[in-house]
């Protein structure tokens, strides 16, 4: 149940502040899937994966703000010398430092990696930069399932709304709660009604 409904949420509330606080990357995103889909279109797989710059965006979204990032950890099961570094024992449990990896701007530069920068995501990076649903044979089964849900939440919103930040001064910071996932404890917004629908 966690891993279904917890995660999308979650990620959702991120998405969510990342519009009221980015209005041109939300005009972007908005233009993006306005040229993808108009009334009489039917919203299929096909056209969500056509859809990369919304891609983009949520997979940006999930860089800065990784829902689970404490869950993705394995137990060696063997030893393994690192030189320089010392000796790993089977039975080590090991934990991927997400936010490190994220955040690292050899990886993700040449834009500072604490600007949201979709457009990052056109450049190929090494197949391991990105594991906000964990990587290889063990990572998450609902990963495209759970795209494709936040794609589809995310397209019927700005069809219709604009997002816009509910506070004055349109603060950037989340006042985050850690449990099985780090989540907002709110995300406070308004919508507007998109006058050109």
């Amino acid at each position: 149940m966690i891993a279904g409904y917890e995660t999308a949420s979650t990620a959702l509330a991120y998405v969510t502040h990342i519009l009221a606080t980015h209005a041109e990357e939300q005009k972007k995103l908005q233009d993006h899937i306005d040229s993808h889909l108009d009334d009489d279109t039917i919203l299929d797989y096909e056209i969500l994966n056509k859809m990369d710059y919304l891609d983009w965006f949520i997979r940006e979204t999930l860089r800065m703000f990784p829902v689970t990032p404490i869950i993705i950890n394995r137990e060696c099961s063997e030893e393994i010398d690192l030189p320089g570094l010392g000796r790993i024992y089977p039975g080590t449990k090991i934990t991927l430092d997400m936010y490190s990896l994220h955040y690292d701007n050899d990886l993700w530069g040449p834009v500072d990696t604490k600007k949201f920068y979709p457009e990052r995501f056109a450049t190929k990076r090494h197949p391991l930069a990105w594991v906000a649903f964990g990587a290889g044979p063990r990572n998450c089964v609902g990963m495209r399932f759970a795209l494709a849900e936040i794609k589809i939440a995310v397209i019927r919103l700005l069809q219709n709304y604009t997002v816009l930040s509910a506070s004055v001064n349109n603060n950037d910071d989340l006042d985050l709660v850690e449990l099985v996932t780090i989540s907002p404890k709110k995300v406070s917004v308004r919508l507007e009604k998109r006058a050109d629908r």
